[in-house]
């Protein structure tokens, strides 16, 4: 099927087979029915309030001619009223900016569905073709409501018509288009763009535009979008705190200005869709340039200038009195630029240009998925973000304040709200210097608590990789027992130096621990005695005769206990010399019997026994018979 006959509008009465629309017809008319849907309810809404009013002014046509010079003046277009007090003529310029989003959302939408309907294999019809078309059907019913609202005592001024509604337009389906393209369409048409310019002007545009890579720019437009939405927010707090705190000057604006319940749901509508105007107005504020009223007026947060007589409306009441500001208001309203530098560079900060791709995946402004970058990340990327930032939100800011002030009239009311210059300028010497340094911290204490991070991950698979071969903390180490049999042992071999440790009692049969006279007691595991044989005649092994060591006998001489014998030596009792260390049962390694420990110069008796066991000697009976050899149980 050829492309200009793909799914569009059909035309038919039910019963026939459907008669399709080419395709750039159908473009074009969902482009004039988004212009008529705004006009309608644009002519809804006037033709409610003249049927209500009690002395309504003029007929039906000159409702509707008001309803289609207030559609106007929302896409930027400049009215003119052509009967005044003075006599000349007197511009109205400032857009509601809340009627500018009903135009600009049927607009959009209306591109959307478009490119929705194109044929995704069809390279002669792309997203920009299809703003264009769009953009083509919104323009000629534009064209005609321009013609037939002229003539009227409020008329749209033909040079400003021409030249803003075309942009808006364009500006609208253009940012649409630029939404659906696929990915890296914007750098391939920027690589032909530059493949057409000479060299020497190429080299020099690639120079100035080095620093400037796609992952920079993306991460600056996000950036700046967050800072003038809080820009944006805040203006709108301060406003309604402002409002709030003016309450009854607010509500006693509107019996001043109409005296009917229709007057007033007229002036309730026009102070709603100048909300958005008021908050920027605040916004610029805060800023630092504040705005003025007429007659080169300033209201700003350093001080407010006299202000030509002005109509008591509801949203004049939150304007500052004359004089300077206080230093509370001055913390107040500069926290709003600050908030907008400090998120700016926290998102700057904590992306992949300032700190690297890292293996975090999904979106955000954390580390995403590795890929290559363009530039290596540290302080001169995120500088260069930021600076790139800056000037985004800068640009931004002054659009937004260019539309929501404007002309009111001749001489004093040449000019009513924030200048865009300033507002714009002052957006990004606060962005700059606040979110520089933000983004330079964050971006060090991300890498900072990265490295923490990685350190900590590998000493926990190194912990982990010792402790599966063994080499890691015994946990029965740190037992009661274990502590208390290694306490015993380094209070025998002090001498009597150190003092007897808590509990003061300790039954080594029973497991028990007493911590007082009268105290409670915790059944405790501890291990059992070692078993010793009793000597015998029996147990003696036969071998050669042993001489008794004699005062001038060798070395050699002294006996010694059979190697391979599981028995400590006594205590006192040195090995001769060129043996080694006597060997010792596993069990005697493990927990030594805290109530066998001798004590050196003291009682070699077991500790609250009078006298050792039946069949078990003392130290002293084995130390004092040198010839005999006892032999214990095997270990189990």
């Amino acid at each position: 099927m050829s492309p200009l006959t793909h799914r569009g509008p059909s035309l038919s009465s039910g019963r026939r087979s459907p008669r399709l629309l080419p395709l750039t017809s159908g473009w074009l008319l969902g482009g004039a029915v988004a212009a008529g849907l705004g006009l309608g309810l644009s002519a809804v809404t006037v033709l409610l309030l003249w049927t209500v009013s009690p002395y309504p002014v003029g007929g039906a046509d000159e409702a509707l001619r008001t309803a289609a010079d207030l559609w106007l003046l929302a896409h930027g277009a400049q009215l003119v009223r052509q009967e005044t007090l003075t006599g000349p003529v007197a511009p109205v310029g400032v857009t509601p900016l809340l009627l500018t989003a009903v135009p600009v959302w049927l607009l959009w939408r209306a591109t959307r569905e478009a490119m929705d309907t194109r044929p995704t294999t069809d390279d002669d019809y792309g997203p920009p073709e299809v703003a264009v078309w769009v953009s083509g059907g919104y323009l000629l019913v534009t064209a005609a409501v321009l013609a037939s609202a002229s003539g009227g005592p409020l008329e749209a001024e033909p040079v400003s018509a021409a030249c803003r509604l075309p942009l808006f337009a364009v500006l609208v389906t253009g940012l649409c288009a630029v939404r659906c393209l696929p990915p890296h369409t914007l750098a391939r048409s920027w690589a032909a763009l530059l493949a057409r310019l000479p060299d020497p002007a190429r080299s020099r545009v690639r120079g100035v535009l080095r620093p400037v890579t796609r992952e920079r720019a993306i991460v600056a437009v996000q950036a700046a979008g967050t800072a003038t939405v809080v820009l944006c927010a805040g203006g709108a707090a301060l406003l309604a705190a402002a409002l709030v705190w003016n309450a009854r000057a607010v509500f006693g604006a509107f019996p001043q200005l109409a005296g009917s319940a229709s007057g007033h749901l007229g002036l309730l509508l026009l102070t709603v869709a100048l909300l958005p105007n008021a908050a920027l107005w605040a916004a610029s504020y805060a800023l630092g340039p504040g705005f003025t009223l007429g007659a080169d007026s300033v209201a700003g947060p350093l001080g407010t200038t006299a202000a030509p007589p002005l109509p008591p409306f509801p949203l004049l009441a939150a304007v500052p009195e004359e004089g300077s500001g206080s230093v509370p208001q001055w913390c107040l309203t500069g926290l709003v630029p600050l908030l907008g530098g400090l998120l700016c560079g926290w998102w700057v900060g904590r992306s992949e240009v300032a700190v690297g791709p890292g293996p975090g995946p999904g979106p955000g402004p954390g580390p995403g998925p590795r890929r290559a970058l363009r530039g290596a990340p540290g302080w001169r990327a995120t500088a260069v973000t930021v600076l790139l930032t800056a000037v985004l939100c800068g640009t931004v800011t002054a659009l937004l304040t260019a539309g929501a002030s404007g002309p009111l009239g001749n001489g004093t009311l040449a000019h009513v709200g924030p200048y865009w210059w300033q507002a714009g300028g002052a957006a990004c010497a606060w962005t700059t210097a606040v979110g520089l340094p933000t983004a330079l911290w964050t971006g060090w204490w991300t890498r900072y608590r990265a490295r923490r991070a990685t350190a900590a991950a590998a000493q926990a698979v190194q912990a982990a990789v010792l402790a599966a071969q063994g080499h890691g903390p015994d946990p029965a180490w740190h037992t009661d027992e274990v502590r208390r049999a290694r306490w015993s042992v380094m209070k025998a071999a002090s001498g009597g130096l150190m003092p007897d440790f808590a509990p003061d009692d300790f039954d080594g049969h029973r497991g028990l621990e007493r911590s007082g006279p009268g105290g409670t007691e915790r059944e405790r595991r501890s291990p059992p005695p070692l078993p010793v044989a009793p000597r015998t005649d029996a147990d003696r092994k036969p071998g050669p005769p042993v001489q008794e060591p004699g005062p001038h006998s060798a070395p050699d001489a002294v006996p010694h206990p059979e190697p391979g014998v599981g028995h400590a030596p006594a205590p006192g009792a040195h090995p001769a010399p060129g043996t080694g260390p006597t060997p010792v049962p596993p069990e005697a390694c493990e927990q030594p019997d805290a109530a066998s420990v001798p004590v050196p110069g003291g009682d070699s008796s077991p500790r609250g026994d009078a006298s050792p066991r039946d069949g078990v000697p003392s130290p002293a009976e084995t130390s004092a018979r040198p010839d005999e050899t006892v032999h214990t149980a095997p270990a189990k």
